[in-house]
């Protein structure tokens, strides 16, 4: 069910983590081995009853041979509780190896797309749900279906032959089912993915599409959707349910013939009467594990498939591997060559930006919408990867950065506050408790400090709990969009950073916030703090030391001039002016 290549398997958690629930695996297989002995008991007892009870009339050998039966039933019972058990062990190893390292590249990555970052923990639950489900019970039990064919050609050859054709021919169904339905489930799979995506997004969107009257239209969309997908499901439903049809059909089938074959041997006095059911039941059991396979093929198909995709995730490049400790940042910014393309298209975001910030200046990016300025400052901040060229902090690339310590250094505030849904504190700290990163009162101070150095802290205590009001998932708790950019920049200026990204952080702010945001900047450019500001109000221009057009993904600086008089474009940077450090 499971494949992995070897060159990527050492950097595999899931791989490694299977391998290290080897051992449940083993002693589960063993159990299995076990449990498929002991069911041979009842065709045995049977046997015996026909066979040995009733010619005799011996009440002593049956009361013996019930209690044998009885002893060996409680003793597959506890097997199979015990194998069990063993598969919820390797379930939980596989939970404690793999999603670690699985969410942290969930979070750090920076060339992997959103829905892949989705899809990586879903897979992850789908194969951790497998190895306690049905599935992986009837592979388990698939290898001893020889044994029961081989029990039947001890009774009679022609038994065990009908048994053997019996499971081949099911075994063909099963293949041809896996066959007829793999794309099919593939796509389905894929459809469903992309479905819940999309109605996640309508209900974000739902009060636009209300207020602008779109609401009619956006339900027969997503009712167009359902249907494309519904359609996809009961095609999908009714092949796999034909062949489990057919294969349960089979199944009773052969065991009723099973009987009849047993009948006319013994009525020819090559086998006993006992030998009549115990046949049928061994060709029931040496039957049932491929109709539990074909039963539980979609959750095996799944199971390949959460595999395959999280085998594919993990061979993305690792953003979260330890980096060697290096000095603190002291936030000396070079961009080189940094080009940036559409996902999955040749169109440019960014094409060979190149400049230079040194600490304690001020850069302002200035240009018009869709110009480049937010995808710039997310390379910067290491939020998405280049497809070319490359940022560099202090002089080591952003590759070479342990991104959690580069982190603490950093304040960054994308032009869409995003907050998390626990408390105020909780927020502009970034976890910072929650990490044991310092005392709680000292933790507080630094809050405190932070939200007065962005003019929060009057608004924050207007809160409901003020600092430790509790922010809902999506609307924030309530907040208004500027006392969200508030929270959101209190954040970024948490810890005195050394690096200070903002995207359009006034955007929403008043005339007081604006004002007390660029006191704020002047004094962290006094303390040597390198900032890098995206804005289209005039207002931060006052405060920066240069300026830089960013038109169609390149950039320009801006001769400095009146604060009166229209910018003038002094020519596009260069590769050879990436490492200077001053504008005009």
């Amino acid at each position: 069910m499971l494949h992995s290549s070897s060159s990527h398997s050492v950097s595999n958690p899931v791989t490694a983590a299977l391998r290290g629930a080897r051992r449940h695996f083993v002693w589960a297989a063993l159990f299995s081995g076990l449990v498929n002995l002991l069911y041979l008991v009842p065709s045995i007892f049977m046997l015996q009853v026909y066979d040995r009870v009733v010619p005799t009339r011996g009440g002593a050998t049956l009361l013996f041979l019930i209690l044998i039966l009885v002893v060996s039933l409680a003793v597959l019972s506890v097997l199979d509780m015990a194998r069990m058990r063993l598969l919820l062990r390797a379930s939980v190893q596989l939970e404690k190896r793999a999603a670690p390292p699985i969410l942290h590249r969930i979070l750090g990555a920076t060339t992997a797309s959103s829905a892949e970052r989705s899809a990586a923990i879903r897979n992850l639950d789908t194969l951790r749900g497998v190895l306690t489900g049905p599935a992986i019970l009837a592979l388990f039990d698939a290898p001893w279906a020889p044994i029961y064919i081989a029990a039947c050609f001890l009774l009679h050859p022609w038994l065990g032959g009908f048994a053997l054709f019996a499971a081949l021919l099911l075994a063909v169904v099963a293949l041809a089912g896996e066959q007829a339905t793999r794309r099919a489930a593939a796509e389905t799979q894929s459809r469903v993915a992309v479905q819940a995506r999309m109605q996640d997004y309508a209900v974000q969107a739902a009060e636009v599409g209300r207020v602008l009257g779109m609401r009619e239209t956006i339900v027969k969309l997503q009712l167009d959707d359902r249907a494309g997908l519904v359609a996809r499901q009961g095609a999908l439903a009714e092949t796999s349910g034909a062949f489990l049809a057919v294969t349960k059909f089979l199944r009773q089938l052969f065991q009723s013939l099973a009987l009849a074959v047993g009948a006319w041997l013994a009525i020819h006095q090559s086998i006993s009467m006992g030998a009549i059911f115990a046949a049928s039941l061994l060709v029931g059991r040496a039957l049932a594990p491929v109709e539990q396979i074909l039963g539980s093929w979609k959750n095996v198909l799944s199971a390949r498939a959460a595999y395959a995709g999280l085998a594919t995730f993990l061979r993305l490049p690792d953003d979260t591997a330890p980096r060697t400790a290096l000095p603190r940042a002291k936030g000396a910014v070079t961009v080189a060559n940094v080009s940036v393309r559409v996902p999955g298209s040749d169109r440019l975001l960014l094409n060979d930006v190149s400049f230079a910030v040194a600490p304690g200046e001020i850069v302002a990016l200035i240009g018009p919408s869709g110009a480049g300025k937010s995808t710039l400052l997310r390379v910067i901040a290491g939020a998405i990867a280049p497809d070319r060229g490359e940022v560099r902090v202090d002089g080591t690339s952003l590759a070479d950065w342990d991104r959690e310590a580069l982190g603490a250094r950093v304040g960054y505030t994308p032009q869409t506050p995003t907050l998390f849904p626990a408390t105020v504190t909780a927020n502009i700290s970034r976890f910072a408790a929650a990490r044991g990163d310092g005392a709680p009162a000292d933790i507080d101070a630094m809050v405190v400090a932070a939200a007065m150095r962005a003019g929060a802290h009057e608004t924050i205590q207007r809160f409901a709990n003020g600092y430790d009001t509790l922010l809902a998932i999506r609307e924030a708790g309530g907040l208004s969009a500027g006392q969200r950019q508030l929270v959101s920049l209190s954040r970024a200026l948490f810890g005195q950073p050394s690096l200070l990204l903002l995207d359009e952080p006034n955007a929403h702010l008043d005339v007081n916030g604006e004002a007390a945001l660029m006191k704020t900047l002047a004094a962290l450019r006094a303390h040597g703090t390198a900032i890098i500001v995206s804005t289209h109000r005039p207002n931060l221009l006052h405060v920066a030391d240069r300026m830089l057009l960013v038109r169609d993904g390149t950039v320009m600086p801006i001769e400095q001039q009146d604060p009166g008089a229209p910018p003038r474009a002094a020519g596009a940077v260069t590769a050879n002016t990436a490492s200077q450090g001053t504008g005009a």
